[in-house]
């Protein structure tokens, strides 16, 4: 799939990619952790043969990032033991 030949823009309208691509991307969040020292990101992604996955994407300063792929339930999962963790971590 690509984008509208008018607008660039992608034909799906919750993906933020523009132009041609083959993965459709929603950017959920990225922020920094742990003083800084890392880029945490969490994304939707869908291509046009499969169901729409959790991408997680982990770097520190100055590195390639890891990337993380996720079935909903595998990232549900996760989800649910941060919160325990953070809830813990504050007690």
């Amino acid at each position: 799939m690509s984008a509208d030949p008018l607008s660039d823009e992608c034909v799906l309208k919750w993906c933020n990619e523009a132009g041609d691509h083959v993965e459709h991307r929603l950017y959920v969040t990225s922020l920094f952790a742990w003083r800084s020292t890392w880029l945490i990101g969490v994304n939707l992604v869908q291509d046009d043969t499969g169901p729409p996955y959790v991408e997680l994407t982990v770097s520190a300063r100055f590195t390639a990032p890891t990337i993380v792929k996720l079935s909903a339930a595998e990232a549900e999962a996760i989800g649910k033991a941060l919160l325990e963790a953070s809830t813990r971590a504050v007690r």
